[in-house]
């Protein structure tokens, strides 16, 4: 058991993965959070294995990987939340995040004129999906089952938690930029519909340009997520109902039965933008060590848990 007293601020996917793999090998960890957990990002997100504005490459592309083999470990789990699905990937433009498909088991080009859509290129991948509503409960029970405190406080700046802990874990997402004053990081609003699931509707597309929209159709196992926005700067936390309507048009396109599908709700979140993901370790003051992992864009559940095995080797450095 180590002496050295852990504390993590923020309790999304990052901030729940990288207290976990701290807790398994002996850490003492809390987990500090200024919104309820069911308020953060994570759980408004519609997630699914795929880098989206997430930097650099080549440190991207190790945490995908380990996160892609803990999620095969995962889906052989009961209603673990994870499952591999198929999934259409439409090129409008030349996607910059197709390097991942070097990471995947199974995936093969296709022509998206055969699926009714005119595009620079176009994949059918079977990626793994995260059912948010049944996963992020499921790591927050994890985490509890290891002894990890959980508090809803805010905390301005690791200052404040130093008089009791010796290493302070940043996983603030967006709020960052307060927390670390990092001005380099920037809000992604990420707008989604959730809707009843079509009858028969098992695998997911997505329409990929280079604009601040995007189209995604991803059933989960009891709903089916649209998306999306990616409004770069804008901080509003409140779903807009054009955005809405515009989501379902654009989705409607690649799936006909959507408008007749019942609106369950709309969900909010603030991608942390950031030209690279920032994991490492700080010392401030005297002595007093941060080890940032942040600025993952919308990529937070596709490097989630390779993040937290480099956050762990951090940490372990620091005994």
């Amino acid at each position: 058991m180590s002496n050295l007293k852990i504390a993590v601020v923020g309790q999304g996917v990052i901030g729940l993965t990288s207290a976990i793999r701290l807790a398994e090998k002996g850490y003492s960890v809390d987990i500090f959070s200024k919104e309820k957990f069911t308020e953060t990002t994570s759980m408004s997100a519609g997630a699914y294995w795929w880098p989206h504005k997430t930097y650099p490459e080549d440190r991207v592309s190790q945490w995908s990987k380990a996160t892609f083999e803990q999620y095969k470990l995962d889906a052989t789990k009961t209603n673990s939340g994870v499952s591999f699905q198929e999934h259409y990937r439409y090129c409008l433009d030349p996607d910059d995040s197709k390097y991942v498909l070097n990471l995947v088991e199974e995936w093969k080009e296709i022509d998206g004129c055969d699926f009714g859509i005119p595009c620079h290129e176009a994949f059918k991948v079977v990626v793994p999906v995260i059912n948010v509503p049944v996963y992020m409960p499921r790591l927050k029970a994890q985490a509890d089952k290891l002894g990890i405190g959980f508090f809803e406080k805010h905390i301005e700046s690791p200052s404040q938690l130093f008089s009791e802990y010796s290493l302070v874990i940043n996983c603030t997402g967006v709020d960052a930029r307060h927390f670390a004053k990092d001005e380099e990081v920037y809000p992604i609003r990420g707008q989604v519909v959730r809707l009843s699931l079509p009858k028969g509707l098992k695998a997911s597309s997505r329409i990929y340009q280079k604009e601040d929209k995007f189209t995604l159709v991803l059933p989960r196992e009891n709903d089916l997520v649209l998306g999306g926005t990616a409004q770069e700067g804008d901080w509003s936390r409140e779903p807009q109902e054009r955005d809405a309507k515009t989501i379902i048009e654009r989705c409607s396109k690649l799936n006909p039965d959507i408008k007749k599908c019942e609106i369950l709700g709309s969900g909010v979140g603030l991608r942390p933008g950031r030209k690279e993901v920032r994991l490492e370790i700080e010392t401030i003051g005297q002595n007093k060590k941060i080890i940032h992992n942040y600025g993952h864009g919308g990529g937070g559940f596709t490097v989630a848990w390779g993040c937290a095995d480099e956050v762990l080797k951090l940490a372990n450095q620091e005994q």
